[in-house]
């Protein structure tokens, strides 16, 4: 493990800033002293996520995550907490100095380094001897150089063994060779996995490449697309290429435009379209969806002109609407590819085209010729659309719709809602709110909530508080492990405790997430000592009183067998006045 020290840590938190971090990744708006997004950790459609710029900790109100900056990079980017540190301190131009310098980076750092040794060996194959058919085939398809040079396109040579070698001796494990998904092998070693094809990085929101898609160039192997396979870094049904370069573009337009290829994409950002973004060699997932959700609320679907391009588009646009957002649709000529389009008419008039979508709705029935169909055809177009909407769960969306449609072909509304109630949607997703509920800590007895109260002002900003709780509270009346750890921690004078250093100090996430969410919540400083004295008289009393119950329990016993209590009773006396003089 790499060993950064406490002073570097501690320089890193102070210089960073939450609220900055945290915006490259979620779209957030302010709402009094916090801000609020949509939550990059759970599927949601109402802003539950909170950064609190003056404490430097964020939390979900609904799904509970939280801590500070260091932890939201380590869940976000699934990295350790060195990685998570090295980040930040990256991001603000921060020297990080490890002791072990002969440390070899953990699983997902030699990931993205694997990655950025391949991404670098391809572009500089594309721009050599080598790669000059490649190079002269992009052009010729209406790619710039710079463009080419932007999104780092490469070639990989016809060779099983470039990469390979490339790594070589460069301290990566047989692991993280294994894992990156850019080799293969069998009983005779390891290989390329991608040979004679042209390169398309693949990258993280945070501009990191993490997979690749390879064209294939100069070689009959039948496979016109290969795709890097699932990794630890890539999860092909969640990543969405080009947002890194358009995710600002998408939320200052208010719409994201989705194609279906790299070519699609590369050809429209470099005619304006700086909105953009494609799937990478998978269908429209709802995991799409809340990648989308995090920076826009409307989708226009540009997908490719011919009949499975118009299916694949109207099957995203249902996936849209289930998740709650609002679709439309551009389609091209029958025929026509986006990057053949705009070759055709320019990027003035498709930049019009994109100004002007269809509705989705109107799109659908249009392509299935939904108003002339007859009988038998018509009611099942009718049950085909009462199925997809019957998904959707948000009401209002649902009724748009059902009125839409019903306008649109001319079908009694009543009738339709008729046909919607009769389709039966198998559901196995277990609910958001009992996956969440199975994550949290709860206490319930007197004597926790009034241990959770006194650490609630112990983690209060005032030091006078701090003091006048480590003063009046012996640290054995913490009985619950999460709260005496934390009052030793805070007790510690040679410990700099603040609200999102304290978090660093648990391993466990949701021991972090406890804790974050207990930072955020308000406290009544005011009457803290008030508060103080009744918590430390339930901390005192209510053992007292289990022991009272407990004499009772045994006084009754044997007066019901006949049996002498009086050494019970003289227990009971005691504990009564010991109770008395609390």
């Amino acid at each position: 493990m790499p060993q950064i020290s406490q002073d570097t840590v501690d320089l890193v938190r102070e210089t960073s800033d939450i609220l900055e971090i945290i915006s490259q990744f979620v779209d957030l708006k302010q709402r009094g002293a916090n801000y609020f997004g949509i939550c990059p950790f759970h599927d949601e459609n109402t802003a539950s996520f909170s950064v609190a710029p003056s404490k430097q900790i964020y939390h979900c109100f609904g799904c509970n995550v939280g801590g500070n900056v260091f932890s939201f990079v380590m869940e976000y980017q699934k990295i350790s907490f060195p990685e998570a540190v090295k980040y930040v301190a990256e991001y603000y131009s921060i020297t990080i100095d490890l002791k072990d310098k002969n440390y070899i980076s953990e699983t997902n750092t030699a990931l993205y380094e694997l990655h950025d040794i391949a991404t670098q060996l391809y572009q500089n194959n594309l721009f050599s001897k080598a790669g000059n058919e490649a190079l002269s085939y992009l052009y010729g398809r209406g790619l710039s150089e710079d463009i080419i040079r932007q999104f780092k396109i490469g070639y990989a040579r016809d060779s099983w063994g470039q990469l390979v070698n490339e790594v070589k001796g460069k301290g990566f494990s047989k692991k993280n060779i294994h894992q990156s998904g850019l080799f293969t092998s069998s009983d005779k070693g390891v290989f390329d996995r991608f040979r004679s094809r042209i390169m398309f990085p693949i990258f993280h929101s945070s501009g990191k490449a993490i997979a690749f898609g390879g064209r294939i160039f100069g070689s009959d192997d039948p496979a016109k697309y290969l795709n890097s396979p699932e990794t630890p870094l890539y999860h092909k049904g969640s990543v969405l290429y080009g947002i890194q370069a358009t995710r600002d573009s998408i939320r200052k337009n208010g719409y994201a435009v989705l194609v279906e290829g790299y070519m699609d994409f590369l050809k429209l950002y470099q005619g304006s379209v700086s909105n953009i973004l494609s799937i990478s060699g998978t269908a429209f997932t709802k995991k799409h969806v809340s990648t989308l959700n995090r920076i826009t609320k409307k989708v226009v679907l540009f997908y490719d002109g011919d009949d499975a391009g118009s299916n694949a588009a109207i099957k995203a646009g249902w996936t849209l609407l289930q998740g709650e957002l609002d679709p439309m649709v551009v389609r091209p000529p029958k025929g026509l590819d986006p990057d053949d389009w705009i070759d055709k008419i320019g990027k003035e008039k498709i930049a019009k085209e994109i100004s002007t979508p269809d509705s989705f709705i109107n799109f659908n029935i249009e392509f299935h010729n939904g108003k002339n169909l007859k009988g038998v055809e018509r009611k099942e177009y009718v049950i085909s659309l009462a199925k997809e909407i019957k998904k959707i769960q948000d009401g209002i969306i649902r009724n748009d719709l059902i009125r839409i449609i019903s306008s649109e072909l001319k079908i009694d509304e009543k009738d339709f809602i008729r046909a919607l109630k009769t389709q039966r949607i198998l559901k196995t997703r277990i609910s958001e709110e009992d996956s969440i509920e199975n994550d949290k800590i709860t206490f319930t007895s007197k004597i926790e909530k009034a241990q959770l109260e006194l650490v609630k002002l112990m983690l209060s900003s005032n030091n006078q508080i701090k003091e006048y709780v480590i003063k009046t509270i012996p640290g054995h009346l913490l009985t619950v492990p999460i709260f005496k750890k934390i009052y030793e921690i805070i007790k510690d004078e040679n410990l700099p405790v603040e609200s999102s250093l304290i978090i660093e100090y648990f391993r466990d996430k949701n021991e972090r997430d406890f804790i974050t969410k207990m930072l955020f919540e308000t406290v009544n400083e005011t009457s803290f000592e008030e508060i103080v004295f009744d918590c430390l008289k339930i901390l005192k009393s209510e053992p007292i009183n289990e022991q009272i119950k407990k004499i009772r329990i045994k006084i009754r016993e044997k007066e019901s067998n006949g049996q002498d209590s009086i050494k019970e009773l003289t227990a009971l006396s005691g504990l009564r006045k010991e109770l008395n003089d609390l």
